[in-house]
C-alpha cells in the first residue's frame, strides 16, 4: 500500500510537470486543427504535388521536434495539404532536404520496417474516440507499411493490410509523397460534419530526427508518439456514401508434395474464397472457406533451454486482422512473449508438433458501434485422416468460438468480456469432450501517465472441476525520466486454456520492474536506462519455484545503436527432471545460479549493421554460454541480406556431460518494386538433425489480390536419410469489390 501511495503522489507530480511543459511549448491539442477541402479536379496519385486542387487544400508548414531537441521547430522544412473526394481521402506531402544526397532509403517490400529510413507517417483516429487510429507510413521508395493501433499503442497489429495507394518521387530538394486512403478501407461512424483524429510524422534517419504536427512529448513516454488523445483534428469531411461493401477475395493453389525419397511427387490443387462484408460502416464480416496459408513463411529455428513452451507469432492473414480485439491477458513486456493469453489464434488449424490442420471454414466479425468493440469468430477445422491416418484419434474435427466485447469507459479508458468454447466432434463415451471459459477485462488510464490494467477468468473443462481461476492486475506508470511496473498474477492448477497460450500454471507471480532513464550529455549517449526487474513465483502450496532478478544498464546512443548491460541472479525449483537434449536430462531439486546478460545493437540505418546478444555464467549444475548473433547487409535500396547465428554451449562437469547446439539462418529479400519481391529463408538446426528451405515470391498485382510462387524443403542433417519432404505451390488470389 506504502507503494502504491507513492506512485500516485508521482503521477500527481508528473502531471503537474507535464502541464508545465505543455504551457512552455504552446502545446494544446485544440489549437491544432486543418480542413479538408474538396477536389474540384481528379488528382493523380504519381508522388508529385502538382495537381492543380492541390493549390485548394490547406496548408501544415510546422512540424515539433520529440528527438533529439524536444520543442524545436524541425530542422528541414515539410508542407503537408489534405483533400478529399467522394471516394478516397489524399494527403500531400513534400519532404524539403538541405542535402538530399543523404537521405536514407533502402526499403520497399511492403510492410517492411521503416525505423532506419526517412519516412513519413500518417495516424488518423477516425471514430474520434482518442484511442484508437489507422497507421500509414511510406518512404522515398513508396514502401507501404501500416497497422492498427489501439489503446493509444498499448496493441499494435502491424499485419493489418489495408488497402490503400501511395507513390513517392525525389527531386533535387527532397522527396514528396501522395498518398489515397479509400473510404472503404477505413471504419467511421455516419454523420455530417465529422472531426477525426489526426496527426503526422517525419522522421530524417541520418539526423534520428522525429518530428510531430501536434508535438509528441518524451513524457508522454518510451514509446508516446502514438498518444492519440493529444492529436490535432482534422474536419471538413461530409456524410460519405460508401459503395463498396463486399469484397470477394478467391484463391486458386496448385502444386505438389513429396513426403519421402520412396514416393513419388504427388500433384494436387485446390480452391477457396474469402469474402468480406460490411454490415456497417464499422462493422466488418469475414468469411473463409476451405482457407490455405501456404504462403505463410516457416517459424523461426529455436532452442529451448526452459522447460516452459516456446512462442511463436502468428503469421496467418485472417487471424491477425482484427487480432487486437481479441486480445485478453496478462501484460506483457514489449519483445517478451506474453505469460498468459486466454486466447491464441495458433491453436486453431496448427498442432504443437506444427502439423497444418485443415481449416474447413469460419466467419470472423469485427468492428466498433458507439463506445462499445465488438469481435466474434467461429472456425471449423478437419481431422488429419487423409494425410495421416495415425493421428485421426488426436486431431479431430473441431468447432472454435469467441466472443468479444469491450466498452470505453471514461476519456481514454475500457471495460470487457470474452467468452470461448472448443467442441470437439471425436467420440469419446466416457465424458463432453470440450473446452470452455469467460472472464471480464479492465483497462483504466489516469492521465498520462498512470495505467492499470488485469483480468478474471475462469476455465471449464469436464474432466477439470474447482480450482480452475486466473486473474491478473497490473499497475504501470511512466514518463520521460521514471517507469515503474508492478504486476500480481494468479493461475490455479486446474484453469485449463486449451485456446489459449500458458507458459506456466499453477502459480503465484509478483512483478516488480523499476527504470530510472536520464539523458546524460556525454559519451554520446541520449538516454539511459538504470533499471531493476525482480519476477518472483511460487506455486500454491507455497513453494518457491521461480526467483529471478535483472539489474543492470541500457544505453540508447544518438546514432541510434544500443548497449545493455546486465547481471541475471536465479533461482529455480525443479520438481521434474529438465531435459537439456536427448539423453540428458538435469536432477530435480532446488538451484541458485547467477550469469551475465549482454547486447548490442548497431546503427540499423546503416548498409551494414549487427545484433548481439550474450548470456554467460552458470547454469543450474553447470554452466552456459549462450550467443545470438545477426548481421544484416542492405547491398542496394532493393537486395537486404541477413546471417543468423545462434549457439547454445553446455558445461556440466560433475555429470561429465558436454552439449553444444547451432542453430543458424540466411535470409535474402529482393524487391522488384514495392510490389513484388522475392524472399529465401534458409536455416539449419543441429539439435533436431533439421534443415529447411522456405523459398517465396509475392506479387501485388493489384492492391489485395496476389500472386505467391511457394517452395519448401525439409532435409535431415545427417543420417541415413537426408531427404524429408518437399512443397512446390503456385497460389493466385483474386479480389472482386
Amino acid at each position: 500500500m506504502k507503494t502504491f501511495r507513492i506512485v500516485c503522489r508521482s503521477s500527481l507530480l508528473a502531471a503537474c510537470i507535464f502541464s508545465t511543459v505543455g504551457l512552455m511549448f504552446g502545446f494544446d491539442p485544440q489549437n491544432y486543427q486543418i480542413m479538408a477541402n474538396k477536389s474540384s479536379q481528379p488528382i493523380t496519385v504519381d508522388g508529385y504535388i502538382t495537381d492543380p486542387a492541390w493549390k485548394e487544400a490547406q496548408l501544415i508548414a510546422t512540424l515539433i521536434q520529440r528527438e533529439p531537441r524536444e520543442g524545436n521547430p524541425s530542422s528541414e522544412k515539410t508542407e503537408i495539404r489534405i483533400l478529399y473526394d467522394m471516394e478516397n481521402l489524399y494527403i500531400g506531402i513534400i519532404c524539403f532536404d538541405s542535402e538530399p544526397g543523404k537521405i536514407v532509403a533502402n526499403e520497399m517490400r511492403r510492410d517492411a520496417e521503416l525505423i532506419n529510413n526517412d519516412f513519413v507517417e500518417v495516424v488518423i483516429d477516425t471514430f474520434h474516440d482518442h484511442r484508437n487510429a489507422f497507421y500509414f507510413a511510406t518512404n522515398p521508395l513508396g514502401a507501404q507499411h501500416d497497422a492498427l493501433v489501439r489503446d493509444e499503442g498499448s496493441n499494435i497489429n502491424t499485419n493489418w493490410d489495408g488497402i490503400w495507394f501511395v507513390q513517392a518521387k525525389r527531386f533535387d530538394q527532397g522527396w514528396s509523397v501522395e498518398m489515397a486512403l479509400p473510404f472503404y478501407t477505413l471504419r467511421f461512424n455516419k454523420g455530417d460534419n465529422k472531426i477525426w483524429g489526426i496527426n503526422f510524422g517525419r522522421f530524417i534517419a541520418r539526423k534520428k530526427e522525429e518530428s510531430y504536427w501536434t508535438p509528441m512529448l518524451r513524457d508522454f513516454g518510451f514509446f508516446g508518439r502514438l498518444k492519440i488523445s493529444f492529436y490535432g483534428h482534422l474536419t471538413g469531411l461530409p456524410e460519405i456514401c460508401r459503395t463498396k461493401n463486399i469484397q470477394v477475395m478467391p484463391y486458386l493453389i496448385g502444386g505438389g508434395q513429396q513426403s519421402d525419397t520412396a514416393s513419388n511427387f504427388q500433384p494436387s490443387g485446390n480452391l477457396g474464397l474469402d469474402l468480406k462484408y460490411r454490415l456497417t460502416s464499422n462493422i466488418t464480416a469475414d468469411l473463409t472457406a476451405n482457407t490455405d496459408f501456404a504462403h505463410v513463411e516457416s517459424d523461426e529455428e529455436m532452442f529451448n533451454w526452459t522447460r516452459f513452451s516456446l512462442f511463436f507469432p502468428e503469421k496467418r492473414e485472417f487471424f491477425l486482422e482484427g487480432a487486437d480485439i481479441f486480445r485478453f491477458g496478462e501484460r506483457y513486456v514489449e519483445g517478451e512473449p506474453p505469460p498468459a493469453l486466454l486466447f491464441f489464434s495458433r491453436t486453431i488449424g496448427l498442432s504443437q508438433n506444427e502439423q497444418l490442420i485443415p481449416v474447413i471454414g469460419g466467419i470472423k466479425i469485427t468492428g466498433k458501434t458507439g463506445r462499445y468493440d465488438l469481435g466474434a469468430l467461429n472456425i471449423l477445422t478437419g481431422n488429419l485422416s487423409d494425410r495421416a491416418p495415425n493421428d485421426r484419434e488426436n486431431f479431430p474435427k473441431t468447432n472454435y468460438l469467441v466472443f468479444r466485447l469491450k466498452r470505453d469507459v471514461f476519456e481514454k479508458s475500457s471495460v470487457g468480456v470474452i467468452v470461448l468454447s472448443k467442441d470437439s466432434f471425436a467420440d469419446s463415451n466416457s465424458y463432453p469432450n470440450y473446452s470452455r471459459g469467460s472472464g471480464i477485462d479492465f483497462n483504466l488510464a489516469f492521465g498520462q501517465n498512470l495505467q492499470i490494467e488485469g483480468f478474471l477468468a475462469k476455465s471449464f473443462s469436464p474432466h477439470l472441476r474447482n480450482k480452475d481461476w486466473a486473474g491478473s492486475i497490473n499497475f504501470v506508470w511512466t514518463n520521460d525520466y521514471f517507469q515503474t511496473d508492478l504486476a500480481y498474477t494468479d493461475i490455479e492448477e486446474n484453469f485449463n486454456s486449451e485456446m489459449g497460450f500458458l507458459s506456466r500454471m499453477n502459480i503465484r507471480k509478483f512483478r516488480c520492474n523499476l527504470y530510472y532513464s536520464p539523458r546524460p550529455d556525454y559519451l554520446n549517449i541520449r538516454q539511459t536506462f538504470f533499471f531493476n526487474n525482480l519476477t518472483y513465483i511460487e506455486n500454491h502450496s507455497g513453494q518457491i519455484e521461480s526467483r529471478n532478478n535483472l539489474t543492470g544498464i541500457f544505453n540508447i546512443f544518438k546514432n541510434r545503436s544500443e548497449l545493455l548491460m546486465g547481471y541475471y541472479q536465479n533461482y529455480e525449483y525443479l520438481k521434474d527432471a529438465l531435459e537439456i537434449s536427448k539423453g540428458f536430462s538435469i536432477s530435480p531439486g532446488r538451484y541458485g545460479f547467477n550469469m551475465f546478460v549482454g547486447a548490442f545493437e548497431s546503427d540499423k540505418s546503416k548498409n551494414i549493421s549487427s545484433l548481439t546478444e550474450i548470456y554467460y555464467g552458470a547454469f543450474y549444475s553447470g554452466h552456459f554460454l549462450n550467443l545470438n548473433n545477426n548481421l544484416s547487409f542492405k547491398l542496394a535500396r532493393n537486395i537486404n541480406l541477413e546471417f543468423i547465428y545462434k549457439l547454445n554451449k553446455f558445461d556440466f562437469r560433475s555429470q561429465g556431460r558436454k552439449i553444444t547446439t547451432n542453430l543458424g539462418g540466411i535470409r535474402l529479400l529482393y524487391s522488384f518494386t514495392p510490389r513484388l519481391f522475392a524472399r529465401a529463408y534458409i536455416q539449419w538446426n543441429d539439435e533436431v538433425n533439421r534443415f529447411r528451405v522456405n523459398f517465396l515470391v509475392r506479387w501485388i498485382y493489384k492492391p489485395g489480390a496476389n500472386i505467391y510462387l511457394i517452395y519448401n524443403e525439409t532435409r535431415n542433417l545427417r543420417g541415413q536419410s537426408f531427404f524429408r519432404e518437399r512443397t512446390l505451390m503456385m497460389k493466385v488470389t483474386f479480389l472482386f469489390n
